[in-house]
Protein backbone atom coordinates (compact mmCIF):
# COMPACT_ATOMS: atom_id res chain seq x y z
CA UNK A 1 0.00 0.00 0.00
CA UNK A 2 2.80 2.37 0.93
CA UNK A 3 4.47 1.61 -2.39
CA UNK A 4 1.27 2.40 -4.32
CA UNK A 5 0.84 5.70 -2.46
CA UNK A 6 4.43 6.68 -3.27
CA UNK A 7 3.94 5.83 -6.94
CA UNK A 8 0.67 7.86 -7.09
CA UNK A 9 2.39 10.84 -5.41
CA UNK A 10 5.25 10.73 -7.92
CA UNK A 11 2.79 10.58 -10.82
CA UNK A 12 1.05 13.70 -9.47
CA UNK A 13 4.24 15.72 -8.80
CA UNK A 14 6.20 14.74 -11.92
CA UNK A 15 4.11 16.76 -14.45
CA UNK A 16 4.18 19.76 -12.14
CA UNK A 17 7.96 19.61 -11.83
CA UNK A 18 8.47 19.13 -15.56
CA UNK A 19 6.11 21.90 -16.70
CA UNK A 20 7.20 24.26 -13.93
CA UNK A 21 10.86 23.90 -14.96
CA UNK A 22 9.95 24.46 -18.63
CA UNK A 23 8.02 27.65 -17.89
CA UNK A 24 10.82 28.97 -15.73
CA UNK A 25 13.32 28.35 -18.49
CA UNK A 26 11.06 30.15 -21.01
CA UNK A 27 10.76 33.27 -18.84
CA UNK A 28 14.48 33.39 -18.19
CA UNK A 29 15.21 33.02 -21.89
CA UNK A 30 12.94 35.97 -22.83
CA UNK A 31 14.55 38.19 -20.22
CA UNK A 32 18.10 37.18 -21.13
CA UNK A 33 17.56 38.22 -24.75
CA UNK A 34 17.36 41.91 -23.73
CA UNK A 35 20.74 43.54 -23.15
CA UNK A 36 19.42 47.01 -22.28
CA UNK A 37 16.19 49.01 -22.26
CA UNK A 38 16.18 52.80 -22.65
CA UNK A 39 13.15 55.08 -22.50
CA UNK A 40 13.29 58.12 -24.81
CA UNK A 41 12.75 60.73 -23.49
CA UNK A 42 13.49 59.76 -19.89
CA UNK A 43 10.63 61.90 -18.56
CA UNK A 44 7.30 61.20 -20.23
CA UNK A 45 3.93 62.67 -19.28
CA UNK A 46 0.48 61.28 -19.89
CA UNK A 47 -0.46 61.70 -23.55
CA UNK A 48 3.12 62.25 -24.76
CA UNK A 49 4.64 60.24 -27.56
CA UNK A 50 7.69 58.25 -26.43
CA UNK A 51 9.85 55.33 -27.45
CA UNK A 52 11.29 52.31 -25.70
CA UNK A 53 14.59 51.18 -27.23
CA UNK A 54 15.51 47.55 -26.53
CA UNK A 55 18.96 46.24 -27.42
CA UNK A 56 18.72 42.52 -28.12
CA UNK A 57 21.06 39.54 -28.26
CA UNK A 58 21.92 38.75 -31.91
CA UNK A 59 20.20 35.79 -33.55
CA UNK A 60 21.00 34.10 -36.82
CA UNK A 61 17.33 34.17 -37.83
CA UNK A 62 17.09 37.99 -37.63
CA UNK A 63 18.27 38.56 -41.20
CA UNK A 64 19.28 41.88 -42.76
CA UNK A 65 15.86 43.43 -43.42
CA UNK A 66 14.12 45.77 -41.00
CA UNK A 67 10.69 44.72 -39.79
CA UNK A 68 8.06 47.40 -39.17
CA UNK A 69 4.59 46.87 -37.73
CA UNK A 70 2.42 49.99 -37.71
CA UNK A 71 -1.05 48.53 -38.20
CA UNK A 72 -3.07 49.07 -35.03
CA UNK A 73 -4.90 45.75 -35.32
CA UNK A 74 -1.60 43.86 -35.27
CA UNK A 75 -0.17 45.71 -32.26
CA UNK A 76 -0.78 44.69 -28.63
CA UNK A 77 -2.62 47.30 -26.58
CA UNK A 78 -3.66 47.94 -23.00
CA UNK A 79 -5.85 50.47 -21.22
CA UNK A 80 -2.82 52.24 -19.76
CA UNK A 81 -0.59 52.14 -22.85
CA UNK A 82 -1.18 52.52 -26.58
CA UNK A 83 1.51 51.06 -28.84
CA UNK A 84 1.54 52.85 -32.19
CA UNK A 85 4.53 51.26 -33.91
CA UNK A 86 7.06 48.43 -33.66
CA UNK A 87 10.34 48.21 -35.51
CA UNK A 88 13.15 45.66 -35.52
CA UNK A 89 16.44 47.12 -36.73
CA UNK A 90 18.92 44.28 -37.43
CA UNK A 91 21.79 46.55 -38.45
CA UNK A 92 24.71 47.23 -36.17
CA UNK A 93 26.46 45.07 -33.62
CA UNK A 94 23.24 44.19 -31.77
CA UNK A 95 19.68 44.25 -33.13
CA UNK A 96 17.35 46.85 -31.64
CA UNK A 97 13.61 46.90 -31.13
CA UNK A 98 11.82 50.27 -31.11
CA UNK A 99 8.48 50.41 -29.32
CA UNK A 100 6.62 53.69 -29.95
CA UNK A 101 3.90 54.26 -27.38
CA UNK A 102 1.54 56.79 -25.80
CA UNK A 103 0.80 56.37 -22.07
CA UNK A 104 -2.65 57.10 -20.67
CA UNK A 105 -1.89 56.67 -16.95
CA UNK A 106 0.91 57.93 -14.70
CA UNK A 107 3.27 55.74 -12.72
CA UNK A 108 5.08 52.56 -13.67
CA UNK A 109 3.18 51.09 -16.62
CA UNK A 110 3.76 47.56 -17.87
CA UNK A 111 4.31 47.19 -21.59
CA UNK A 112 2.12 44.49 -23.19
CA UNK A 113 4.12 41.53 -24.54
CA UNK A 114 5.21 42.20 -28.11
CA UNK A 115 6.44 39.77 -30.72
CA UNK A 116 8.43 40.88 -33.73
CA UNK A 117 10.68 38.68 -35.84
CA UNK A 118 12.31 35.97 -33.71
CA UNK A 119 11.90 37.96 -30.50
CA UNK A 120 9.14 37.85 -27.88
CA UNK A 121 9.51 40.75 -25.46
CA UNK A 122 7.69 40.74 -22.15
CA UNK A 123 8.01 41.97 -18.56
CA UNK A 124 8.98 45.50 -19.64
CA UNK A 125 7.74 48.68 -17.97
CA UNK A 126 8.00 52.44 -18.53
CA UNK A 127 7.90 55.34 -16.10
CA UNK A 128 5.21 57.93 -16.79
CA UNK A 129 5.27 61.25 -14.93
CA UNK A 130 2.23 63.29 -14.00
CA UNK A 131 1.54 66.97 -13.46
CA UNK A 132 -0.52 65.88 -10.44
CA UNK A 133 0.87 64.86 -7.09
CA UNK A 134 -0.67 63.79 -3.80
CA UNK A 135 -1.68 66.66 -1.52
CA UNK A 136 -3.65 67.18 1.69
CA UNK A 137 -6.92 67.21 -0.22
CA UNK A 138 -6.05 64.52 -2.76
CA UNK A 139 -4.45 64.84 -6.17
CA UNK A 140 -3.41 68.40 -7.00
CA UNK A 141 -1.26 70.17 -9.57
CA UNK A 142 2.47 69.88 -8.94
CA UNK A 143 4.33 73.13 -8.18
CA UNK A 144 5.93 75.01 -11.06
CA UNK A 145 9.53 74.30 -11.89
CA UNK A 146 12.17 76.96 -11.33
CA UNK A 147 12.27 79.26 -14.38
CA UNK A 148 15.75 78.17 -15.43
CA UNK A 149 14.84 74.50 -15.03
CA UNK A 150 11.93 74.62 -17.48
CA UNK A 151 13.03 72.95 -20.76
CA UNK A 152 14.09 75.52 -23.36
CA UNK A 153 14.23 78.46 -20.94
CA UNK A 154 18.01 78.64 -20.83
CA UNK A 155 18.26 78.42 -24.59
CA UNK A 156 15.70 81.21 -24.98
CA UNK A 157 17.40 83.39 -22.35
CA UNK A 158 20.93 82.97 -23.66
CA UNK A 159 19.76 83.29 -27.25
CA UNK A 160 17.99 86.57 -26.45
CA UNK A 161 21.12 87.92 -24.74
CA UNK A 162 23.28 86.93 -27.72
CA UNK A 163 20.92 88.58 -30.22
CA UNK A 164 20.75 91.75 -28.09
CA UNK A 165 24.55 91.98 -27.90
CA UNK A 166 24.81 91.38 -31.65
CA UNK A 167 22.28 94.13 -32.39
CA UNK A 168 24.14 96.58 -30.14
CA UNK A 169 27.41 95.73 -31.91
CA UNK A 170 25.76 96.27 -35.30
CA UNK A 171 24.39 99.64 -34.19
CA UNK A 172 27.84 100.78 -33.03
CA UNK A 173 29.37 99.51 -36.27
CA UNK A 174 26.78 101.44 -38.25
CA UNK A 175 27.53 104.60 -36.26
CA UNK A 176 31.29 104.34 -36.80
CA UNK A 177 31.49 103.01 -40.35
CA UNK A 178 27.99 103.29 -41.76
CA UNK A 179 28.11 107.03 -42.42
CA UNK A 180 31.42 106.75 -44.29
CA UNK A 181 30.16 103.86 -46.42
CA UNK A 182 26.93 105.74 -47.09
CA UNK A 183 28.85 108.79 -48.33
CA UNK A 184 31.00 106.62 -50.57
CA UNK A 185 27.94 104.87 -51.98
CA UNK A 186 26.13 108.16 -52.52
CA UNK A 187 29.15 109.63 -54.32
CA UNK A 188 29.43 106.54 -56.53
CA UNK A 189 25.79 106.77 -57.63
CA UNK A 190 26.16 110.51 -58.24
CA UNK A 191 29.24 109.95 -60.41
CA UNK A 192 27.42 107.30 -62.39
CA UNK A 193 24.38 109.51 -62.97
CA UNK A 194 26.46 112.52 -64.04
CA UNK A 195 28.57 110.31 -66.33
CA UNK A 196 25.45 108.98 -68.07
CA UNK A 197 23.99 112.47 -68.50
CA UNK A 198 27.32 113.77 -69.82
CA UNK A 199 27.61 110.94 -72.35
CA UNK A 200 24.02 111.42 -73.56
CA UNK A 201 24.44 115.20 -73.87
CA UNK A 202 27.71 114.86 -75.82
CA UNK A 203 26.22 112.20 -78.11
CA UNK A 204 23.19 114.39 -78.85
CA UNK A 205 25.49 117.33 -79.60
CA UNK A 206 27.56 115.23 -82.02
CA UNK A 207 24.41 114.02 -83.79
CA UNK A 208 23.17 117.61 -84.24
CA UNK A 209 26.54 118.65 -85.65
CA UNK A 210 26.60 115.70 -88.06
CA UNK A 211 23.13 116.72 -89.32
CA UNK A 212 24.27 120.31 -89.88
CA UNK A 213 22.46 121.82 -86.88
CA UNK A 214 24.66 124.04 -84.77
CA UNK A 215 24.02 123.79 -81.01
CA UNK A 216 22.92 126.83 -79.05
CA UNK A 217 25.03 128.50 -76.39
CA UNK A 218 22.73 126.95 -73.77
CA UNK A 219 23.51 123.46 -75.06
CA UNK A 220 27.24 124.13 -74.91
CA UNK A 221 26.87 125.63 -71.42
CA UNK A 222 24.92 122.57 -70.18
CA UNK A 223 27.62 120.25 -71.58
CA UNK A 224 30.35 122.27 -69.91
CA UNK A 225 28.48 122.24 -66.57
CA UNK A 226 28.17 118.45 -66.63
CA UNK A 227 31.86 118.14 -67.51
CA UNK A 228 32.89 120.42 -64.62
CA UNK A 229 30.63 118.49 -62.21
CA UNK A 230 32.02 115.13 -63.28
CA UNK A 231 35.60 116.33 -62.91
CA UNK A 232 34.95 117.73 -59.44
CA UNK A 233 33.28 114.50 -58.27
CA UNK A 234 36.06 112.27 -59.58
CA UNK A 235 39.18 114.33 -58.84
CA UNK A 236 37.95 116.34 -55.86
CA UNK A 237 39.32 119.56 -57.39
CA UNK A 238 36.76 122.45 -57.23
CA UNK A 239 36.20 123.79 -60.73
CA UNK A 240 32.49 124.62 -61.04
CA UNK A 241 32.78 128.36 -60.41
CA UNK A 242 36.20 129.04 -61.93
CA UNK A 243 37.07 130.60 -65.24
CA UNK A 244 39.44 129.12 -67.74
CA UNK A 245 42.20 131.54 -66.73
CA UNK A 246 41.82 130.65 -63.02
CA UNK A 247 42.02 126.96 -63.80
CA UNK A 248 45.17 127.49 -65.89
CA UNK A 249 46.84 129.43 -63.07
CA UNK A 250 45.93 126.84 -60.40
CA UNK A 251 46.86 123.81 -62.49
CA UNK A 252 50.40 123.60 -61.13
CA UNK A 253 49.26 123.39 -57.48
CA UNK A 254 46.51 120.82 -58.11
CA UNK A 255 46.90 117.02 -57.66
CA UNK A 256 46.24 116.55 -61.40
CA UNK A 257 47.96 119.43 -63.20
CA UNK A 258 47.50 118.08 -66.74
CA UNK A 259 43.80 117.49 -66.18
CA UNK A 260 43.18 120.94 -64.72
CA UNK A 261 45.19 122.56 -67.50
CA UNK A 262 43.13 120.77 -70.16
CA UNK A 263 39.93 121.82 -68.39
CA UNK A 264 41.10 125.44 -68.34
CA UNK A 265 41.81 125.35 -72.08
CA UNK A 266 38.42 123.78 -72.81
CA UNK A 267 36.56 126.36 -70.69
CA UNK A 268 38.36 129.21 -72.46
CA UNK A 269 37.62 127.70 -75.88
CA UNK A 270 33.91 127.07 -75.13
CA UNK A 271 33.44 130.57 -73.69
CA UNK A 272 34.92 132.01 -76.88
CA UNK A 273 32.44 130.01 -78.96
CA UNK A 274 29.49 131.07 -76.82
CA UNK A 275 30.15 134.78 -76.34
CA UNK A 276 32.09 136.05 -79.39
CA UNK A 277 28.90 137.11 -81.16
CA UNK A 278 28.98 134.88 -84.25
CA UNK A 279 28.12 131.32 -85.11
CA UNK A 280 30.77 128.69 -84.56
CA UNK A 281 31.97 126.72 -87.55
CA UNK A 282 31.47 123.00 -87.87
CA UNK A 283 35.21 122.44 -87.49
CA UNK A 284 35.20 124.34 -84.19
CA UNK A 285 32.22 122.38 -82.92
CA UNK A 286 33.85 119.07 -83.88
CA UNK A 287 37.00 120.20 -82.10
CA UNK A 288 34.89 120.98 -79.00
CA UNK A 289 33.41 117.46 -79.00
CA UNK A 290 36.84 115.89 -79.48
CA UNK A 291 38.31 117.91 -76.61
CA UNK A 292 35.36 116.90 -74.38
CA UNK A 293 35.91 113.20 -75.06
CA UNK A 294 39.65 113.53 -74.45
CA UNK A 295 38.96 115.31 -71.17
CA UNK A 296 36.50 112.61 -70.06
CA UNK A 297 39.22 109.98 -70.55
CA UNK A 298 41.69 112.09 -68.53
CA UNK A 299 39.13 112.45 -65.73
CA UNK A 300 38.56 108.70 -65.56
CA UNK A 301 42.31 108.02 -65.54
CA UNK A 302 42.76 110.52 -62.73
CA UNK A 303 39.97 108.80 -60.79
CA UNK A 304 41.68 105.40 -61.14
CA UNK A 305 45.03 106.80 -59.97
CA UNK A 306 43.35 108.43 -56.99
CA UNK A 307 41.59 105.19 -56.00
CA UNK A 308 44.86 103.23 -56.30
CA UNK A 309 46.66 105.83 -54.17
CA UNK A 310 43.99 105.58 -51.43
CA UNK A 311 44.21 101.76 -51.46
CA UNK A 312 47.99 101.85 -50.92
CA UNK A 313 47.60 104.08 -47.88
Amino acid sequence: MKGLRFINLMLILLPALVFGETQGKGGTSASSEILSAVQVPPQVFVGDRARLVLTMVPKASVGNQSIIIDVVDKLPQSKALHISRLELDPHGKNPRIFVDFIPFEPGRISVPPVEIGPYLVSKQAVEVASVLESGPTGMETAPLEEPLLVPGTRLLLYGTIFIAVLLVALVFAALFWGSAWYRLLQTWFQKRRVRQNLTQRLLRLEQDISQGHGPSSLDVGALLYLLRTYMELVSGFPCLAKTGQELTVEAGASPFPELVLQMGSLVTFSDALRFRGRMATMAELNQLCTDCRRLILLIEQAGKRGARHETEF
